[in-house]
């Protein structure tokens, strides 16, 4: 019996509770026929197709009818889920440990492992497991110290010439390999362009499921199941993501969401070097060379001052004060996703949950009102200044320091006094 979601009329008041709280507007508020001593002049009408079944107007319409005194009202709608007949598809019990994948980029190691492992030391705390790091490319065991410094107890290491540069299916073929002899029973990967390429392919590849762009992950003590939270429909709401039937539990995490794991000198750990069978893999792709983008501009995530704006600068003109300042700071600049939208400036800017999630020491926001997706990027920064007109913008409210004022006016005043001090 396939989804399935109903209006019992006899009960629906057309209060409009449930069309409020349905994520994706697929319940209508409709003129009720007129009906002997019925008063209600309103009735929900679900349009199934486009349903998600999340059960979010059943639970608002069964909590009005906790409350009311009329017990002939509400509860007034009825979702059927089909079931799923048949046992688990794999025996969990034979998967264990939390792994993460350690990405490298031009040779190096990318700092959000780090991120990963302090997560994981949480994750496997729980479950009373071991953490597990893999890290793929060619010369890369060099690194196996730091990362068994920073929390693993045991590094993968899957070092391979033709492996040096990343190619989404050498390196999912590699991962999956390792993924189906040692049955790992949980797998986090950052929220990167490499993380998010390859992540789905290997979770295709192992036949299990992924949750992407993961901003809380906890561990129910009882199923010993990975929750996985995640913003959907714009930021305007946030999905707990489960993986009932099959192993490992995968996520890729947002950069930047989490702290990162302290290093511990002498700590010690295993390291396995894992045979490569390259010939095995298939390869209709290849690496050619690696291009960087032009200009000097830093990358917000990695940036201990930022200056934003947003839609109180206006224009994409108005970005010049921001950049100012920004430059006076030696810090970078960032964006709201109104700016982006608007034109304004590059997405690489932008901050939120629909953008990249920063952890500057300073973070100086003008014009920025804050809405929730903005402060789910930035909220982790040490030092947090708010220019803003309106003194009670969500922003000045949470902000280490608010100014009331214009951010035309301030901005300048600001950046003449830091180059004044500095003797420009």
């Amino acid at each position: 019996m396939p989804n399935t979601i109903f209006v019992t009329k006899s009960r629906c008041t057309g209060c409009t509770s449930c069309a409020k709280a349905c994520p994706v507007s697929c319940i209508d508020m409709v003129d009720r026929p007129k009906e002997p001593g019925v008063p209600w002049r309103k009735l929900a009408i679900i349009d199934e197709a486009k349903c998600i079944f999340c059960n979010a107007c059943v639970e608002v319409c069964d909590k009005l009818a906790e409350k009311s005194k009329n017990k002939n009202v509400f509860h007034a709608i009825t979702m059927v889920k089909e079931k799923v007949e048949g046992k688990t598809t794999v025996d969990v019990s034979l998967y264990k440990n939390v792994w993460i994948y350690a990405e490298m980029r031009h040779g190096k190691l990318v700092p959000t492992a780090f991120e990963l492992l302090g997560l994981a030391k949480t994750l496997a705390g729980t479950l009373g497991e071991k953490v597990a790091a893999v890290i793929i490319g060619k010369d890369v065991a060099r690194h196996c110290d730091e990362l068994i410094a920073h929390g693993a107890d045991i590094v993968y290491v899957i070092d391979h010439p033709t492996l040096e540069n990343f190619v989404d299916e050498l390196y999912t073929q590699a991962l999956t390999d390792l993924i189906v002899k040692e049955k790992p029973n949980k797998l986090l990967l950052p929220a990167s362009t490499i993380g998010r390429s390859f992540g789905s392919r290997v979770a295709i590849a192992a036949n299990t499921g992924i949750t992407a762009d993961a901003t809380e992950l906890s561990i129910d003590p009882t199923t010993r199941m990975l929750h996985a939270t995640r913003p959907s429909f714009g930021g305007n709401l946030m999905a707990t993501i489960l993986c009932e039937k099959h192993r490992p539990e995968m996520a890729t995490v947002r950069p930047m969401a989490f702290p990162r794991s302290p290093r511990e000198e002498g700590r010690k750990g295993q390291v396995v070097s894992v045979a490569v069978d390259s010939a095995r893999w298939k390869q209709r792709t290849r690496f050619v060379r690696f291009e960087a983008e032009k200009g000097d501009a830093q990358d917000i995530t990695s940036a201990e001052i930022i200056v934003a704006g947003g839609r109180g600068v206006g224009s994409a003109d108005g970005f010049k004060p921001v950049e100012e300042l920004a430059k006076a700071l030696n810090g970078t600049v960032a964006s709201s996703r109104a700016a982006v939208d608007a034109g304004w400036i590059p997405y690489r800017t932008q901050v939120g949950l629909t953008g990249r999630t920063v952890r500057p020491k300073l973070y100086v926001a003008a014009g920025i009102s804050g809405q929730i997706q903005h402060l789910a990027g930035m909220s982790s920064s040490e030092v947090i200044v708010s220019i803003n007109k309106d003194p009670e913008c969500p922003l000045n409210k949470m902000a280490t320091l608010s100014i009331d004022g214009d951010l035309f006016e301030v901005l300048p005043a600001i950046t003449a006094e830091i180059n004044r001090r500095r003797g420009h």
